[in-house]
This record gives structure tokens, sequence and C-alpha cells, in this order.
């Protein structure tokens, strides 16, 4: 509990932990008392229910209203009215609802999520805020083939994996369910072919994006791509240097992408790139670069370090 509040002191100043500290007061009244694990809290420009047992993605919105700043300011640039969006690992709504903002009544979207905790809260926050004629939720995972898979669950909604080693892996409950699996132009067929797709999948975005590499290269589909990156869920086994080389030999570059920290924004400017001013988020400053070098994106996402949210798309 110290730990925590010096941290958040430190990172985030004493204006924030001072608002951190209504809120968890607030949590623990709504929890304890009233004997209820749900709280509505408005978000963005939506609402939605937090769970008060999660240790992951609903903690971070109760303490503090938002996450991953860098992340909705590159979909904000890319997302389009009237867009088809492929939201893979939507967990509970944080993105989802975001993205349905920016695509508008015209746009569609498949959202696709395998724990079915996480899959019960996005319902109810799209149904919180009026949603449903717009989106379509899948319970499911996005592979490289279709069919079934064992899925390691969290106490933390937002780092479950099918990879149960890297630097999360001491989060993971020991519990494992298993998964339908579907690929990209899989569900393509039945949903239309997706303009955007955004990605949290915990290092499965090697398999996610190998499962597309042939639609891309037959054109069948030529969508942008957001993804967070997992450096330690990387190997010569598990290839995102491959995938990404196959990606960039079909015209797809880096037009944008986020750091991971201060460092990672040193890093990436060693290489001479300048990038945006420093946007402060989840205790750390990122800092938004622009038309990346392919050889450079590789060396920081599979590599180095260096790029966090990364967005892939196609060049010219």
């Amino acid at each position: 509990m110290l730990s925590s509040i010096y941290t958040t002191l430190r990172d985030r100043g004493a204006l924030t932990l001072i608002s951190a500290i209504g809120n968890q007061a607030m949590a623990s009244v709504h929890s304890k008392i009233r004997r209820r694990r749900f709280l509505e809290k408005r978000i963005h420009d939506y609402r939605m229910l937090i769970d008060l047992e999660d240790r992951g993605i609903s903690r971070s919105l109760l303490l503090f209203g938002t996450r991953e700043v860098d992340h909705k300011v590159l979909l904000e640039q890319i997302a389009k009215p009237g867009m088809t969006v492929f939201d893979i690992g939507a967990n509970i709504g944080y993105y989802a609802l975001m993205e349905l903002g920016l695509i508008g009544p015209t746009g569609r979207m498949l959202a696709i999520e395998p724990s079915p905790s996480n899959i019960a809260l996005l319902n109810r926050n799209l149904a919180l805020n009026g949603e449903g004629d717009r989106i379509t939720v899948l319970e499911g995972a996005v592979s490289d083939s279709p069919g079934t898979a064992s899925f390691h669950l969290s106490a933390h909604s937002n780092l479950g994996t099918f990879h149960a080693h890297g630097s999360a892996a001491h989060m993971l409950s020991g519990e494992q369910i298993s998964v339908r699996t579907y690929t990209v132009p899989e569900l393509a067929e039945q949903h239309g072919a997706p303009d955007l797709i955004r990605m949290d999948v915990e290092g499965h975005e090697v398999e996610v994006i190998r499962g597309m590499l042939d639609a891309i290269k037959s054109g069948d589909m030529r969508p942008t791509i957001i993804f967070e990156t997992h450096l330690s869920r990387y190997s010569p086994e598990h290839d995102m240097t491959g995938v990404l080389t196959d990606l960039f030999a079909c015209g797809y570059g880096v037009p944008r992408a986020a750091s991971s920290w201060q460092e990672g924004t040193a890093r990436v400017r060693e290489r001479g790139y300048e990038g945006s001013d420093p946007i402060a988020t989840d205790g750390v400053e990122r800092v938004i670069f622009e038309n990346i070098k392919n050889e450079d994106a590789i060396d920081f996402i599979c590599r180095t370090g260096g790029l966090r949210t990364v967005v892939l798309a196609p060049i010219g």
C-alpha cells in the first residue's frame, strides 16, 4: 500500500494521488458497505462499469479515469467515420466504446474477446451506452488457424494470454480455458473485410498477423493495424521479426508509433526521429513518432525495445 502511494506520488504528482485516494475510498464504500462488485464511472465521453475485484484495467480506470493516452491519440488519428473495425482482445470495452465514437453511425465493429468474465462486462458496458446495432461481440480469439487453443487466465483482466512466459507470466492465475480460434480472413467472410484492426493480445499478435498475410498479399484486405508490442514474448520460436518482414514486403510500413517510456523515447531519438511533445500517461511520458523505417521498426519492436503502440499500414 505504502509502495503504491509513493509510486503514484513520484510518477503522477500530488493532485493525482489525492484523486486516486478519493476514488479508492469511494470504491471501498461501494464494495464493503453496499456489497456491490461493479461501480459505474464516466470514462472520456462514455460510461463504464468497473469491476472492483479486477486488479487490471478496471483498477487503472477506477483510480485514474484513463489509461494509455498515447494509444487513444493514435486511434483518433487513424479511425475514420464509416470504417469497419475488428477489435481483437476487446476486454471490457475501453477501446471498443472509444472506437464506436470515432467511426460514427455508419461504422461497424466486430469485438472479439476470449475471457468469459470480460465478455459479460463488455456486453454490459455496451448496453450501458446504448450500443448494440453497430457492434457484434464474439467470444473467442484470433490466431493463424481456426480451431481451439488453451488460454491462460489472470486476476488482471487485461493480461490473459496464450503464451505463459515473458515479463507478465507471474501474473497468470494458473487457470486455463479452451478457446475457439478464428483467423481474420475467416471472420472477414462473415463480417466484411476490416479497414482497421486494433489488438492488444499479449504476444499473440504474431499469430494474428501471420493468419492474414495471404489475404493481404492477394489484395483481399489491406487493413491498418494498431497493436501493443510484447518484446518479452517474442523469440526465434515465436518469430515477430519474420512476420513483420513478410508484412513489410506486402507494402506496409510504420507511419506512426508511440514510445514505451522515457528510455524508449531516447532510444528512438538516437536514430534521428523527432517525435511529438511528450504525452503523460500511466506514470510515464510517451512520444509519438512518424514514418519509422522498416529496419528500425523491427529493431525497436523485436530486439531492443523502444516502441509500445505501433501502427502498421499500407504505404503509398
